[in-house]
């Protein structure tokens, strides 16, 4: 009896850990959020842990650390400087939780100001986070930001009339973040859990299988 009831014990306070963590996840990446819409871009690189790095597709592959400070301390100053606006609205996410590993899918849909003509346009993309708990906190770890429309006008909209476009900005970063994207014919690399990508107006490698966790 004694065993039964340590076992359940056991068994409950890894489900309590489990939904901890995964609000912690949501908090975090909410937090994010919130920094990047009020240009806090020192308080957005910290959401970041020590080894964390980015593929952000078309807008650049960030390696480490230092790419990292470069485009929140340089390239997002100078696309706010340049007259960019963005309204992030962050949905539907699934969180899976290994230990002190966890991924995240997130649906992000951006109400923008094209910095280069000051339109309105929308950004839609699909985000995998990968998390790793570091010394007690959550970070993001391998993030990885797949643009389905980017900067698309917004009276066109993302129909069939609609195009993708990248920010002048974007040509001011080191030519290195880009040599990914060059290797892969000017494609973006689908995300891990990426099935379909018809419609898409960024130009997008075809998915593969599902690759395992």
């Amino acid at each position: 009896m004694a065993e039964d009831v340590a076992t359940q014990l056991a068994e409950l306070r890894a489900r309590v850990r489990e939904l901890e963590d995964r609000e912690e996840i949501r908090q975090l990446t909410s937090e994010y959020m919130q920094a990047m819409h009020d240009a806090r871009w020192e308080d957005a690189l910290a959401c970041f842990s020590d080894g964390a790095s980015y593929d952000h597709g078309v807008l650049g592959d960030l390696p480490d650390r230092a790419a990292l400070r470069e485009f929140y301390l340089r390239f997002m100053p100078a696309f706010e400087g340049a007259g960019g606006w963005a309204f992030d609205v962050l949905a539907d996410p699934v969180i899976r939780v290994d230990g002190d590993r966890a991924e995240g899918r997130w649906l992000l849909l951006t109400l923008a100001t094209d910095p280069d003509g000051g339109e309105a346009s929308w950004s839609m993309c699909t985000l995998d986070y990968e998390y790793r708990r570091e010394r007690g906190r959550w970070k993001f770890h391998r993030n990885h930001c797949v643009h389905e429309h980017l900067l698309v006008p917004y009276a066109s909209g993302w129909g069939r009339s609609g195009t993708s476009r990248i920010p002048d900005a974007a040509k001011d970063a080191p030519p290195e973040h880009f040599a990914r994207i060059r290797a892969q014919g000017g494609k973006q690399r689908p995300g891990r859990l990426t099935r379909s990508i018809r419609g898409w107006s960024v130009p997008t490698l075809e998915p593969g299988p599902p690759r395992s966790r």
